[in-house]
């Protein structure tokens, strides 16, 4: 993949000048793309232009560098639609890589728009729209269409260009043009916006001569509500293998938008070694994140679904270098879904925890010279309830005293456990119980991810902030049916 397909689309100033900017930026990435500034790529490019748009390449200087030529190139075809699509086309063949040609597609859409609507239409249409969250908009877009038409095309990352590619889609079987669907389902869901949004449809059916149409769309979608969003969320489950020590079976789910469950596809299973573990995972984060490329993730989490013996891995080092240490990393675990007797008491103590502060809350949020200070304290923590969640371990749980107190939680129901994974000191006891005091309960993730970014991680082997642990089993969020599972001595090995 190349750094092209991130390439963020202009969303302020005129319609005119953002799209020369995104033709400049395009051009800038093109002239230093070195599969095409070689005569050989040049020459292909060249040769799959002349067959489709033969006239773009009349104002091409033979003699110029590879950079000029793309530079002249852009501007032949930046004043037409067709054009600018034949060029993401020849790229594509040239390149081999569809991700390079994603901002000439937007650009073409533009431009398609420009000859269909004013200027003055599409920036008030875009104001109008400009909040709506990027996969709520194609959501609503795929709803607008025919049953079975094509997905949105790839490049339809962010709101605006979700609604300019619907001005090229065909007419509904209703004869209502797509966008004016678009429109007057979002003024269906969107109250304060709904009298604008209503109006700039109503002017330009009336100039389509689609006003009928468009009063049968607004009555069909007057109960129409926005898909809800769901948190993006990745789930890794590592399963033992019965037959060999280190090796453990990876299968993993991800689920963003408003997806209503995660996807699982069958080559994400696969046997790891132990050793392999960190390397694995990190691998699955970059292709995720390469596939969702545009996509909000704000609220990711990742979660670990992990067996006893994996339970003490430091997972956050296996996500920092992909993510960055501000996400959401949660473990999960496996044991206590093989314990069907505490499943009652789970969800009470989970609904309790969701509801609950701490009985000293602190005046002010947790930071982390806050939690520094209480690490230098060495006076005994103060006693808790046996049952009060979350629970504190005395020891890590791969050692003997900290495997019993942690499998003791488990089938308590306990469903948050607190523990540093090198030395669970009185001090560390301390700063946790400032940690869950800092804030409501529900909130604690969010707080742990907090001083992770904020801290730079120490060779010490005390290092509170960077060994801090927490699982985390919210019982209305628990694994998909594992349906068809491929034995550990069955999945294809590293």
């Amino acid at each position: 993949m190349t750094d092209s397909a991130a390439t963020p689309l202009p969303a302020a100033g005129a319609i005119g000048r953002t799209v020369d900017d995104l033709q400049h930026a395009i051009a800038r990435q093109l002239a230093n793309n070195p599969l095409l500034t070689s005569e050989t790529g040049w020459r292909a490019l060249a040769a799959r232009m002349a067959r489709h748009h033969r006239a773009s390449l009349a104002q091409i200087n033979p003699s110029a560098t590879a950079g000029t030529r793309i530079q002249e190139l852009i501007e032949a075809c930046s004043t037409q639609a067709e054009a600018t699509e034949a060029l993401a086309d020849a790229l594509d063949h040239a390149t081999g890589d569809p991700d390079l040609s994603l901002p000439l597609r937007a650009a073409a859409d533009w431009l398609t728009a420009r000859t269909l609507l004013s200027d003055s239409q599409l920036d008030q249409l875009r104001d109008l729209i400009a909040d709506v969250p990027s996969r709520q908009a194609a959501l609503t877009a795929q709803a607008c269409l025919p049953a079975l038409s094509a997905d949105l095309p790839r490049h339809c990352t962010q709101t605006w260009p979700t609604a300019l590619h619907l001005l090229r889609r065909n007419m509904l079987p209703s004869g209502l043009p797509p966008l004016l669907a678009f429109v007057e389902h979002l003024a269906a869901a969107r109250e304060r916006h709904r009298n604008a949004l209503q109006a700039w449809a109503d002017e330009l059916a009336a100039h389509w001569d689609v006003t009928e149409e468009l009063w049968a769309c607004r009555a069909d979608a007057v109960s129409f509500q926005l898909p809800e969003l769901t948190p993006a969320r990745i789930m890794f489950v590592l399963l033992p293998d019965g037959l060999q020590k280190d090796y453990y079976t990876l299968r993993m789910w991800h689920r963003y938008g408003a997806q209503a469950t995660p996807v699982l596809r069958d080559e994400d299973t696969q046997a790891v070694s132990h050793s392999e573990l960190a390397r694995t995972v990190a691998q699955r984060l970059r292709q995720w994140t390469q596939e969702t490329k545009g996509t909000t993730t704000d609220n990711l989490s990742i979660e670990f679904w992990l067996p006893l013996s994996l339970i003490n891995e430091p997972i956050w080092e296996w996500c920092r270098d992909i993510l960055g240490p501000a996400r959401k990393v949660l473990i999960r675990s496996l044991d206590r879904l093989q314990i069907p007797t505490i499943q009652s008491a789970w969800r009470a103590r989970w609904e309790s925890l969701m509801e609950g502060t701490s009985d000293k809350e602190a005046a002010h949020p947790i930071g982390q010279r806050t939690l520094a200070r209480s690490i230098l304290s060495e006076r005994d923590p103060a006693p808790r309830e046996p049952e009060q969640d979350p629970v504190i371990l005395e020891s890590p749980p791969n050692d003997g005293k900290g495997r019993s107190q942690f499998l003791a939680a488990l089938r308590s129901g306990a469903p948050a456990i607190l523990w540093h994974r090198q030395n669970c000191s009185p001090a560390f006891h301390n700063a946790a119980l400032q940690l869950i005091g800092a804030g409501p309960l529900h909130e604690l993730p969010d707080r742990i991810s907090a001083l992770r970014a904020e801290h730079r991680p120490s060779a010490s082997s005390d290092d509170a902030f960077n060994d801090i642990t927490l699982l985390w089993d919210d019982p209305h969020h628990t694994l998909p049916t594992l349906h068809d599972l491929v034995a550990p001595s069955e999945a294809r090995s590293l």
